[in-house]
């Protein structure tokens, strides 16, 4: 029968905690043991588990003895604090955190429309930042870059007006394009950039600065892409030409007339370039710039409301 007063309940702590230091002394003591006594020590480690699995009071009692006097025998003379373990078991934690983020992925929020309907309001994303290079931490600096983005790209980047905020658009036009618009055409280096007039669009929009839109599907080089343009009037109807500077990118938003971009603020270093959104990991119906509400009633409203806000059917959307 498996005990079970006070004495089990002390036995078992017991050994639960030397079984949690025993990888560490382990490791640290076995350069120092024969294979026999690495052998033997698993085996009482092994030994232990089993009599806590079985509630084997005598067993797990003859077992915790025994082990016992082998830690006394050969890992008396290993340095173990808890404390100073800990501490470097949350350093590597986080370095490798620091890591994953730095070098290879980070989450974005989508907090504006200026992407409807390829990235919408609420969109969470994950943001492959190794696609592009390696950018130095709270800098506009790289590493070094292993491409440059190409037309169709999406693209998460530090805003060059105020480094401090990230921006995501679709490059239309790289180094040396020229870009053009007329009567809301898109034009590079000449060539109208080719779209097909899909329906009257009545999906999530961000209102801004018309009503009622019109889906098209734009063709930019490898990638076709859902766009929006108002129905009637066309903010940048008519701009340029400009041509894109060596180093650089031109970028624009799949809702083109609600999106401050290029058009207005300039041109894309490639050093502000941050990474590619690859999919999205969660959605919901958020307020534009939701993000900046972090008042407690507003914390609690969206805690209340983020499941039935939900939009299930574009988790874990790849991003074109």
């Amino acid at each position: 029968m498996p005990g079970r007063g006070k004495d089990w309940k002390e036995l078992k702590r017991q050994a639960k905690v030397e079984l949690e230091d025993f990888s560490t002394l382990f490791k640290k003591a076995k350069r120092g043991l024969s294979a026999p006594e690495k052998e033997q020590a698993r085996s009482l480690c092994s030994s232990m588990r089993d009599a806590l699995k079985t509630k084997d009071e005598a067993g797990l009692k003859a077992g915790l003895e025994e082990y016992l006097s082998f830690k006394d025998a050969h890992f008396s003379q290993v340095r173990y604090n808890k404390t100073w373990e800990l501490v470097k078991d949350l350093f590597w934690i986080l370095l490798i955190v620091f890591f994953i983020r730095w070098v290879l992925i980070e989450p974005f929020r989508i907090p504006s429309g200026s992407m409807i309907p390829t990235l919408l309001v609420g969109d969470q994303l994950m943001v492959n930042k190794l696609v592009f290079g390696v950018q130095i931490p709270l800098t506009t600096k790289k590493l070094f870059n292993l491409k440059t983005p190409q037309r169709g790209d999406v693209i998460v980047f530090k805003y060059p007006p105020n480094p401090r905020e990230d921006y995501v658009k679709r490059v239309v036009g790289v180094a040396r394009d020229t870009i053009m618009v007329r009567d809301g055409f898109l034009f590079v280096n000449g060539k109208e950039v080719p779209r097909d007039y899909v329906e009257p669009y009545n999906g999530p929009s961000d209102s801004g600065n018309c009503g009622d839109y019109d889906l098209y599907v734009e063709k930019l080089d490898h990638t076709d892409h859902q766009m929006l343009m108002c129905h009637r009037s066309h903010t940048g109807d008519n701009y340029g030409p400009i041509t894109v500077p060596d180093g650089n990118v031109f970028g624009m938003g799949d809702n083109r007339d609600n999106s401050a971009d290029s058009r207005f603020w300039g041109f894309i270093p490639l050093d502000n370039i941050k990474g590619k959104p690859w999919v999205i990991y969660f959605s919901y119906r958020a307020e534009r710039d939701a993000y900046q509400k972090t008042g407690l009633a507003d914390r609690v409203k969206k805690l209340v409301s983020f499941v039935p806000k939900a939009r299930w059917k574009r988790i874990l959307r790849v991003i074109n």
